[in-house]
């Protein structure tokens, strides 16, 4: 789920952790709260950085003690003391004092030239915009800190650097560079013997191998984080671990220990009366609610995870919050002020720019609509997510690795165009000059003999390197045209097309009956096969039906990967009726046959939308994008009437532009009122399919 341990907008977190960071008991606390004690054991650091985690409120108003008192202390002891403050003033969510505090230290570090009190401050500095959401900031400022600690001295700041480092980079879906930093973070706990650090990093791990989708890891980093908590005395640590392990248990779909482990996270977040700990509890015990639709169970605990919340003014937990409180209405019929809510939700998630996180809202919210039978409303957020996941290109991480890889292939190879150019021209003025002496010395025959043989090599020469260009040029026009993963033909390349074919006297193929056609295609329940089997057997996915596609279609037919799970086919020349025939042998060709990947058997339909181009019965021509929107909203109709089936546009009743622009607008509506016949195709029934084992 997407609000599962980081709250979505910001991390409800010191700047070490975006979750709540592990605590301290409260057994250590008034020994530091009340310094009037008789003879008070002196606070070593890692008491001081155990006791104050999970208290930023009581934090913010003892550690300025603490750090007058040390005024003549040695300065990496009043660094750290300074770098908790800085914390615990984000964590209480006061960040224009942090930021008060990071312009201080950053001014006095320039003055005396200190390195590391520039690192700290710009460390406090990363931690506030973490709290905001914007984890590129906070990754550049982090980074600049790492550059400016040259060595081992500093410890806590070494520690805290690459944690900060990995959890924004987790943040912005780099999960290499979280990874080896959080390791690294990990490996210098183990050096200063810090139980409580060695917690902290364990539990950073377990978020990102979540992330990352693999659960057995996840759930081991837990089990460490929660090991490492209890010897460090910290139960909000040990509650922050037990929440790690629920969302893994969730992955590996075991629901009673998944439940069992987040009630046992609120009960010690409770025990250790840490605000922060308990808030996020309740808002994960109310989203794994929701998704068993107790509804009245998850409006409970949203509103009084609300309601800590706002008592500690943090904005990602109130509108998460808010965003359960208004599904769980939304689930028990309370239309209208569950909408309310969620929309009050979705606007505090834009604000704050967490993209990522307001695609996923969007998902939920729409699923939510769709089940309250509000169809119009779902199909409108539907297409809000799928703007937002053309901007940040869900599925990207695999995408991103292979264009890197494309462009680097294409870079060199336009190298090597360049080379082979610049040694032809090279070529050519040999032969131009080697020709002038063949003129000036056509006398001498050994010298003519000579130069005309060198002159047949250089031709001969010039001729493979013309040849080697031809090829390099062919292939480069091959890939510029083909998706990478399945070898299709990609989206420019049909753009391309389709100009050209506008610019070709028209006419028809086949005969008076035939006619073009357009069929866009899309993956039932992708995401799911991603999140359940790995990315890897989403490609596999993927790769297999657009082989299918191939197999199923004539080769006059072109078949086009056209962005993530979507497929379009252009058919050059069909009958209505056949057109009909090849959506219904499609969803079969792809839905009777499961597909194996190491070992797991994967159950794939799709839902298909399509018509003849021009639209009959007046032969009405649009424009390609016109009519590929128009295909659009009619596989939109398919997905939202239950998938595995197709939605064929037949004729327009009406075809003036007033009518076409309504149909345009709501294909739904208008095939509800007769403006446009559709033909309604379903795909193999449950009982059809062969059993699966996967």
């Amino acid at each position: 789920m997407p609000r599962r341990l980081c709250c979505g907008i910001a991390a409800i977190a010191l700047a070490l952790a975006a979750a709540p960071a592990a605590h301290a008991t409260l057994a250590l606390v008034p020994q530091l709260v009340n310094p009037a004690r008789a003879a008070p054991a002196p606070a070593q650091p890692p008491t001081l950085e155990v006791a104050y985690y999970g208290y930023p409120d009581r934090a913010v108003v003892e550690l300025p003690k603490l750090i007058e008192a040390a005024a003549g202390a040695p300065p990496g002891k009043l660094r750290f003391l300074e770098a908790l403050y800085g914390q615990a003033l984000v964590a209480a969510g006061r960040n224009g004092d942090a930021e008060q505090l990071a312009e201080r230290l950053e001014r006095e570090a320039n003055a005396r030239h200190d390195d590391h009190d520039l690192a700290d401050a710009w460390l406090v500095k990363s931690g506030v915009q973490m709290w905001h959401g914007d984890w590129a900031k906070a990754n550049a400022l982090a980074k600049r800190a790492r550059a400016l600690l040259k060595d081992d001295s500093e410890p806590f700041l070494g520690y805290w650097t690459a944690m900060t480092i990995g959890t924004t980079a987790r943040g912005r879906g780099n999960f290499e560079e979280a990874l080896t930093r959080l390791q690294e973070a990990l490996a210098l706990a183990e050096r200063a013997d810090s139980p409580f650090r060695r917690s902290l990093a364990h539990y950073q791990l377990s978020t990102l191998y979540l992330a990352m989708k693999q659960a057995q890891q996840a759930l081991d980093a837990s089990a460490e984080a929660y090991r490492y908590a209890e010897i460090a005395g910290s139960l909000p640590a040990m509650a922050n671990a037990r929440m790690a392990e629920s969302a893994a248990d969730e992955l590996l779909e075991n629901p009673a220990r998944e439940l069992a482990s987040m009630q046992e996270a609120l009960a010690l977040a409770r025990k250790a009366r840490s605000s922060v700990s308990e808030s996020l509890a309740l808002i994960n015990l109310s989203d794994i609610r929701l998704r068993r639709r107790h509804y009245g169970d998850a409006l409970e605990l949203a509103r009084q995870a609300l309601a800590i919340a706002r008592a500690f003014d943090n904005d990602g937990a109130i509108a998460t919050s808010k965003a359960n409180i208004g599904f769980a209405l939304l689930g028990l019929g309370q239309l209208a002020e569950g909408k309310r809510l969620a929309n009050d939700a979705l606007a505090d998630y834009e604000r704050a720019g967490a993209i990522a996180e307001t695609a996923d809202l969007l998902a939920e919210y729409s699923r939510y609509l769709e089940r309250a039978g509000d169809y119009k409303g779902a199909l409108a957020l539907v297409h809000r997510e799928r703007r937002l996941e053309d901007e940040i290109a869900a599925d990207a991480r695999e995408r991103a690795v292979l264009e890197i890889q494309e462009k680097y292939e294409s870079e060199k190879r336009r190298r090597e165009i360049e080379w082979l150019n610049r040694q032809n021209a090279l070529n050519e003025a040999e032969i131009a000059t080697r020709a002038v002496q063949l003129r000036i010395l056509w006398l001498l025959a050994f010298a003519a003999l000579t130069s005309f043989a060198i002159v047949a090599w250089l031709y001969r020469k010039l001729r493979v390197a013309n040849g080697l260009l031809a090829r390099k040029n062919v292939d480069l026009s091959v890939r510029s045209s083909r998706d990478p993963l399945t070898s299709l033909y990609n989206r420019r390349y049909f753009q391309d097309f389709m100009r050209d074919e506008n610019t070709r006297p028209e006419r028809r193929r086949g005969g008076e009956s035939s006619t073009h056609a357009l069929l866009l295609i899309d993956i039932d329940h992708f995401k799911q096969i991603n999140d359940r089997y790995g990315h890897a057997a989403g490609d596999a996915v993927l790769v297999s039906v657009a082989q299918r596609l191939r197999d199923t279609l004539r080769e006059t037919d072109m078949v086009v990967r056209w962005g993530g799970e979507e497929f379009l086919v252009f058919v050059p020349a069909a009958s209505t009726a056949h057109l009909d025939e090849i959506a219904a042998r499609i969803m079969s060709a792809i839905a009777l046959q499961a597909i194996e990947h190491e070992g797991c058997t994967i159950r794939v339909t799709v839902s298909i939308g399509y018509a003849p181009v021009p639209l009959p019965p007046d032969d009405l021509t649009l424009s390609w994008e016109r009519a590929i929107g128009l295909v659009d909203k009619a596989l939109y109709m398919a997905k939202l009437h239950g998938r595995n089936r197709a939605y064929g546009i037949r004729s327009l009743r009406r075809a003036d532009a007033d009518s076409l622009k309504r149909i345009e607008s709501d294909l739904q509506r208008a095939c509800d009122e007769g403006s446009v016949e559709m033909q309604l195709l379903r795909g193999p029934e449950a009982d059809a399919l062969a059993p699966s084992a996967g």
